[in-house]
């Protein structure tokens, strides 16, 4: 039976109504169709690539940390178990490589060498990064070293666009220092380029407070939130070690 083909226009609404249906999978398929018949996608388009393969991956992100902390347990205790807690951890290895491959496949193929602008590309570019970034929370060895590599090269390309060409009342300019910072500090354990990163992005940000306030812009002063939150945090963990 041959599958049904549709217009793009449906593959959007229907991408739109599997996610309200919270039908993830089938969300990312019809993504991947609309992106192949015209990879120029509208900012709500870029929206619902960038929140279908988070629905997707999340669930699997969360999976994999409660797996991997009851193999830590187990292995302080000498278990049996821990044969049958790695067979299903590399079950979900092996789908969250799925994930990052199809959606690295997508942006390398269709979406990043077909940006119109500057911001478009940083948000194809910061995509690149957060989902090498996820692979390499999972990985070990050569696997997890290529990761680093390829989410570092991507976030650093798409810093240096954005720091000279996208102002910093930008969700695009300041999600990217967000996740750069992260990646910096919980991946390569660089904790000063992390903290650099977020400051700058911080107090650049922290200048037009008042208008982005006053224009209420959601997005980004969740944004300026999480990097204070962050600093914050980092800041107190430096300074418990410092002590230690």
């Amino acid at each position: 039976m041959t599958e049904k083909t549709y217009t793009r226009d449906e593959y959007v609404y229907l991408a739109k109504l599997h996610e309200r249906a919270e039908r993830f999978n089938d969300m990312v398929k019809n993504i991947i169709n609309f992106v192949k018949m015209d990879p120029n996608l509208s900012n709500e388009e870029r929206n619902i690539l960038s929140a279908g393969f988070k629905n997707v991956i999340s669930g699997k992100r969360a999976s994999w940390r409660l797996l991997n902390s009851l193999e830590k347990k187990e292995e302080k205790k000498n278990s049996q178990n821990i044969t049958y807690l790695r067979e299903v951890k590399g079950k979900v290895e092996d789908e969250m490589r799925s994930i990052c491959d199809e959606i690295q496949d997508t942006l390398d193929k269709y979406l990043v060498s077909n940006s119109k602008d500057y911001e478009t590309k940083v948000f194809y570019l910061k995509l690149k990064g957060d989902y090498y970034r996820y692979r390499a929370e999972f990985s070990a060895a050569k696997e997890n070293e290529q990761a680093c590599n390829q989410a570092e090269k991507a976030y650093r390309d798409a810093y240096d666009i954005a720091e000279k060409n996208i102002p910093i009342y930008s969700s695009t300019r300041l999600g990217l220092a967000l996740n750069f910072s992260v990646f910096y500090y919980e991946i390569k354990m660089m904790k000063e380029e992390a903290c650099q990163i977020a400051r700058n992005a911080f107090e650049e940000a922290i200048k037009i407070l008042d208008e982005l306030e006053k224009n209420k812009a959601k997005d980004t002063l969740l944004i300026i939130q999480l990097l204070k939150e962050n600093l914050i945090l980092w800041s107190n963990e430096n300074n418990d070690e410092e002590e230690n």
